[in-house]
This record gives C-alpha cells, sequence and structure tokens, in this order.
C-alpha cells in the first residue's frame, strides 16, 4: 500500500528517515544500494526541482533547483517519484545505482490569470509649455485655449500634440483631443449619411461644455522615450484642426477645414541629468546559496599478483606475498560491499603462465590457476549478492616476445638470440621452445630466475562508487569535455581558477549551462557594477516567480536598471527591498528617477550637496534650492565645479534672477565648455545661452 504523505509530514518522516538509517544499514547494509539521478520534464527536457523521493512510505529524498536527487535504498525498491504538478511515477530499482526520470505535467484546467499592472508613480505636474523627463517618459502639460470666432455647434476641434525628436527627426505623437460641437454628428448624419462607426476619432472626444466665459482645455499626457535616447533633441509641435460642414470633401479625406501648427515646447526641463550616485553593489551572504558537493559515480579497479607452486595450480604458501594478496581481495570485496555508496560489478581474474614447456599443458594450468582464485573469491560473496556479479577468467601464455623485454636491459646479448627467434618463427610457442632448451643460460637462468616471475594471477574488481571529487580530479572531467559538468563543479573550477581571466570565461560558461546559478550570478552582477557595465539579463533567471530572491540579488538588479536608465524598473526593485540603513539610499535614488521625488527627498536633503538643489528644483521648489545652491558657494570644493554653476544659473534663472544667471552660465561654460550643448536643449537655460552667446543665425530644428 502506497501512503501519500503531506509536506510537512514529508519533512519529519525524511528527518526520521535519515535518523535511523544507520540502524538499517547495520542490518541490511549489503542489500542496499546508493542511487542518484536527474528529474527532467518529458515535454521540456526542463529539470523539476522539490520532487518527493518515497521508498515503502518514506520520503527518501527532494530534487534541488537542477532536477538531481540521490537516496539509499534496497537494490529492489521501488521508487515513487510525486509532485503536485506532475503525474506521479513509479520505478523499480533493480540494482541500478543511476535512474534519470521524466515526469508528465498534470492535466489541469485552469482559470485564466489576470496580470495586475506593477506600481505606478505619482504624476508629477509641470510648467505649461514644457516637456519634462521624468523616468524614461516625456510629461507635457498645456492648455488649449479654443477659438471661439472658428468654432461653432456645427465643428469639431482637434488637438494634436506631438514629440519630435529633432536628432533622428523622428514624430510620436501624444493622446489627441477632440471636442465635438453640440449638433456636430447630427448635422454629419443628416446632411453626409455619415456612419459613426468608422469614425476613427471616436475614442478621443472628450466632454467640454463651452461657454462664454469658459472655452480653455486643460490638457496633460506622457509618452516613453527609450533610455538611449533621452539625450537627444526634443520640442513638441501641435496640430489644430476644424473641421466643419461646408466642405464634404474635406470629411471624406479626413482633412480639416482650418490647420494650424505651433511650436509648444522646445527642449526639455531635467534637473536630474546631473544627479550624482556612488552606490556600491551587495556581495552575497546566504552561504546555503554556495553549490553542496554532490557524489559521483566513479569507476574503479584494482590489480594484484599471486604467484603458485611450480607446474601446479595451488598458491605458493611459502610466498608470504601471494597470500597476503589473496586476503587483500578478499578484503577490498567486504569493503565494496559494506560500502554503501559502492556496488560491485564484477570479478575479473586473468591467469598466466611462464613459455616453458608444452602450450596447450601450460594453458591448461593456467586456467586451473584462475579457477582456483575465482572459486576462493566467489566463496566470500553472499548468495543474495552474487547474483549480481559477473565472474570472469581468462588464462595466458606468456610468449618468449616478452621474455625479450624483460631481458632487454639486464642481458642484451640474450634478448636479441630471443628475438631472432621470435621473428624467425612468428612467436610461435612451440616451435622456439626446443631452440630455448639449447641455450646455455636456458637451464641454469632463465629456468630458475626469470621464468617463475611470469608465473601469476592478476585480478580486477570492476566497482562503481558514489564518492566527492577532488578539484584536481573536477579539472580532468572539466578538460576531458565527456560529461556534464554539475553546478557544485563550476562552483569549484570557478574557486580554483588560475587566473582572473579564466576565472571569468568559467563564470560565462557556467550561466549558459546553468541560467539560475545565483550565487556566480550575482558574483557577476557585482564585477560588472564595479566596472560601470551593464547587463539586466544575468540576474533575471535568478529572480523568477516562485524562487526565492535575496535581497542582495534584487539589489543588483535595482543597480542594473539604474545604469541602463530604466527608471522605474530600477523603483519597482527597490520597493521590493526591506528599509534599512543599506537600501534606503538606493530606494531615494530610484524614487527620484522614476519622478516621486517626495518620496526620495528626505533621503537625499540628508546627504545635501548638488542632489538636494536637484531634488528642490523638480519639487519647484526654487527659492529653496538657490537659497541653498548660494549657501554651498561658501565651500572651496565647488569654486571649480562647472556642474555647480550650471545648476546655480538654472535656480537664478527659475526666480528671474536673470543677469546671476547670466553670470553663473557664464562661469559654468568657462570651466566646462561642453556644457553648452545641454544648455542649448535645456529649457531651464536656453533663453540664458542665447542672451550670452546668442546663435548667429535662428536654428531650425527640423
Amino acid at each position: 500500500m502506497i501512503v501519500r504523505v503531506n509536506k510537512l509530514s514529508a519533512v519529519l518522516l525524511s528527518a526520521l528517515f535519515f535518523i535511523l538509517g544507520s540502524v538499517f544499514f547495520q542490518a541490511f547494509g549489503q542489500d542496499n544500494i546508493r542511487v542518484q539521478g536527474k528529474i527532467t520534464d518529458v515535454a521540456t527536457g526542463e529539470p523539476i526541482a522539490a520532487v518527493n523521493v518515497i521508498d515503502n512510505g518514506y520520503v527518501v529524498a527532494y530534487s534541488d533547483i537542477d532536477g538531481n536527487y540521490s537516496c539509499t535504498v534496497s537494490r529492489s525498491a521501488e521508487l515513487i517519484f510525486y509532485s503536485g504538478q506532475y503525474e506521479e511515477l513509479t520505478v523499480k530499482v533493480d540494482n541500478r545505482q543511476v535512474i534519470n526520470v521524466q515526469m508528465q505535467v498534470l492535466t489541469i484546467e485552469l482559470n485564466e490569470a489576470v496580470v495586475t499592472a506593477s506600481f505606478s508613480n505619482t504624476t508629477v505636474y509641470v510648467e505649461p509649455s514644457d516637456l519634462q523627463i521624468v523616468g524614461d517618459h516625456f510629461i507635457l502639460k498645456t492648455s488649449v485655449r479654443i477659438p471661439k470666432k472658428q468654432f461653432d455647434l456645427n465643428s469639431r476641434f482637434i488637438f494634436q500634440p506631438c514629440l519630435y525628436n529633432a536628432t533622428l527627426k523622428d514624430t510620436t505623437f501624444f493622446r489627441p483631443v477632440v471636442i465635438d460641437g453640440e449638433n456636430y454628428h447630427i448635422n454629419q448624419q443628416r446632411y453626409f449619411g455619415f456612419d459613426g462607426s468608422k469614425d476613427k476619432l471616436a475614442d478621443y472626444v472628450v466632454t467640454n461644455e463651452l461657454s462664454q466665459t469658459d472655452n480653455i482645455y486643460a490638457y496633460k499626457d506622457s509618452l516613453y522615450v527609450a533610455p538611449t535616447d533621452l539625450d537627444h533633441d526634443y520640442r513638441s509641435d501641435c496640430y489644430i484642426g476644424i473641421n466643419g460642414l461646408f466642405r464634404r470633401e474635406n470629411l471624406l479625406s479626413g482633412k480639416a477645414d482650418y490647420t494650424d501648427t505651433l511650436v509648444i515646447a522646445k527642449g526639455t526641463v531635467n534637473p536630474l541629468r546631473f544627479l550624482e550616485y556612488n552606490i556600491e553593489p551587495q556581495t552575497l551572504t546566504d552561504t546555503t546559496l554556495i553549490p553542496k558537493p554532490e557524489m559521483k559515480l566513479l569507476m574503479d579497479a584494482g590489480v594484484s599478483k599471486i604467484n603458485f607452486v611450480l607446474g601446479k595450480a595451488k598458491v605458493d604458501e611459502k610466498d608470504a606475498e601471494s597470500v597476503q594478496n589473496i586476503n587483500s581481495i578478499k578484503e577490498k570485496i567486504q569493503a565494496i560491499l559494506n560500502n554503501e555508496f559502492a556496488t560491485l560489478k564484477s570479478i575479473e581474474i586473468v591467469g598466466y603462465a611462464s613459455p616453458e614447456g608444452s602450450y596447450k599443458q601450460n594453458l591448461s594450468l593456467a586456467k586451473a590457476r584462475t579457477d582456483l582464485i575465482l572459486k576462493e573469491l566467489a566463496s566470500s560473496l553472499d548468495p543474495s549478492i552474487a547474483k549480481y556479479v559477473t565472474l570472469t577468467s581468462k588464462s595466458v601464455v606468456q610468449p618468449w616476445s616478452e621474455v625479450a623485454n624483460m631481458l632487454r636491459d639486464e642481458d642484451p646479448e640474450l634478448a636479441a638470440y630471443i628475438d631472432d627467434l621470435v621473428y624467425k618463427y612468428s612467436d610461435t610457442h612451440d616451435k622456439i621452445i626446443p631452440h630455448m632448451r639449447k641455450h646455455s643460460k636456458y637451464r641454469s637462468y632463465l629456468l630458475k630466475e626469470v621464468l617463475p616471475s611470469l608465473r601469476k594471477v592478476e585480478y580486477t574488481l570492476n566497482y562503481s562508487e558514489f564518492r566527492k571529487l577532488k578539484d584536481h580530479e573536477i579539472w580532468d572531467r572539466y578538460r576531458a569535455k565527456t560529461e556534464e559538468i554539475s553546478r557544485y563543479e563550476y562552483w569549484r573550477l570557478i574557486d580554483t581558477a588560475p587566473d582572473s581571466l579564466s576565472r571569468y570565461d568559467l563564470i560565462n560558461e557556467s550561466l549558459e549551462h546553468y541560467p539560475n546559478f545565483t550565487y556566480v550570478a550575482n558574483d557577476l552582477a557585482v564585477q560588472l557594477i564595479k566596472q560601470d557595465s551593464v547587463n539586466l539579463e544575468i540576474l533575471k533567471p535568478s529572480m523568477r516567480k516562485g524562487m526565492k530572491v535575496p535581497d542582495e540579488v534584487t539589489y543588483n538588479q535595482a543597480l542594473m536598471a539604474l545604469g541602463a536608465r530604466e527608471s522605474k524598473m530600477a523603483d519597482s526593485l527597490a520597493r521590493r527591498l526591506p528599509t534599512n540603513d543599506a537600501s534606503a539610499y538606493l530606494k531615494a535614488i530610484t524614487a527620484a528617477l522614476a519622478g516621486d521625488y517626495n518620496a526620495a527627498y528626505p533621503q537625499i536633503s540628508a546627504r545635501g550637496g548638488l542632489n538636494e538643489v536637484l531634488l528642490l528644483l523638480c519639487l519647484e521648489r526654487n527659492a529653496n534650492a538657490l537659497a541653498k545652491c548660494n549657501e554651498m558657494m561658501t565651500y572651496p570644493e565647488y569654486a571649480q565645479n562647472a556642474k555647480f554653476w550650471y545648476i546655480h544659473a538654472v535656480c537664478a534663472n527659475r526666480t528671474d534672477d536673470i543677469f546671476t544667471a547670466m553670470m553663473s552660465l557664464e562661469t559654468a561654460l568657462a570651466l566646462d565648455p561642453s556644457l553648452e550643448e545641454i544648455a542649448r536643449l535645456d529649457s531651464d537655460a536656453m533663453d540664458v545661452i542665447e542672451l550670452i552667446r546668442p546663435t548667429e543665425e535662428p536654428t531650425d530644428l527640423e
């Protein structure tokens, strides 16, 4: 009977299982096997995390973020893989150590998801006929006075502002305003059979009760501008049109009976173009995000030599080394059987006979010796284990060419003699032996000293073992490029990289394989932020929905967004952070750049300096901004600061102190001539720059 456990029970049962694990092992150790594998989605191939692996009612493992799991269970166990989002799967172990599993998503009818809008900042009202940059939006606010002499109850008034990028020569339209006279639609239908459903401007018609004393429409709208285009040259134009009854062809063609074009805003208002801040990125402190070492399935083999009594299938008991080697083999086998992380696959015995005597007899003797050792080793296996172990033996008569190789350095003359025989008789044993027996050194030297060393038995134990890799083994696996490198292995490679360039390459490579490798991704983000480089994609996989996102990752992504001039994204991210000493200033900067000046002001004003003046200008507290600037004029560090004198000129201009504005702007341009280009695009300074450095000819922005 399968018992399905809930999450709490699973945790308790899992803990109990591991506590009692040593007791179970002592009782059933030889029947246990270490099993591990990877759990993936059958459709996508993506790893599945948090899958319960259940054995006999106990949760014995959970899959990690990469879908990996490992557990110790009976060789004949049936594992149940259970996750609430996937179909339950049962798999027999059957003495396998690696079991990879693919799971099928449950088919469930889901209600349609509703995505709510992200936080929107309070709109900042600007002075009429100005374009203000707030974050990544241009805000236009103006008032429209409808010319009564050109408007009656049977006409349509159209007001269409637009944003003109003079740098790219590109136009983007704000929201249009359409005001219809009381009888406009009635008369259109009466005289022209006009179908109102085809009116493309119907969605923009606003209610406006025009009277003799009230014919002003207050307008406000905003347009998104790509962060890369914020520094271009802009102005706002406005197209005005009036449609009446007296020109049917104009109505059908969409043309107005009366049109006009006005420039309602030149340049932009953006004091925060001079905002300066230096916020250090944060490294991760949660060590649980560091990958844990995992056990790897490794193959190994051992080789030993056993000497026998001359001419017999009997171990030479006078040879202590041979006796010790037999016992060592048995101990090795028992060690493997008692190791829950290892599984014995096969025992292979190879018996070697020396080439003296008859080849057939020697081969028979070698086989008898291998059978003897194999039987001896097999007797030490429990029957329940023996059925899983493959036993093989092989008999070999050493060729005379091997004898020649042994003598190459010690007796070159004898080695050369044997080489000639090997060449002449193609290393055929029975043809060479008669000639070897005639040699003067055959009995006195070869039989007594050389050939005995060729009589031996070699064994190989083929077994697999789960264990943690050493750093040099990880590097070997990485260089071989034959196996997938795990998250932990990449972590060790990065940590032991020989130089910074190799480390950087390994970081990028690890993120290609494991995009949500949070610790490594954050480390790379920290490096990039310190280099004033921006890549918003690095941390995104570590911030997926449903994941626990460390505050440091959110913090650094907000800094990345600031670097990319994605102010609203930066502000939205910063608002997710808990308010503390570490995040307060970041929250203030992101709020300011996103247009929430009131929220930003307390933190920024506490630090003072030019940033406080800029916030005061954004809040239109122009007199306070000028007073603060006048106070700062006494500080020596601002005497040669071109930006300070530029901002002082803006403050003076806003408070109608034109003479001071002209003097301060002259000082700013003397210290930094490049500021002239900004001044000619800045609505707060463009009139002042024209006074002190007038253009020779009128500038045609188009």
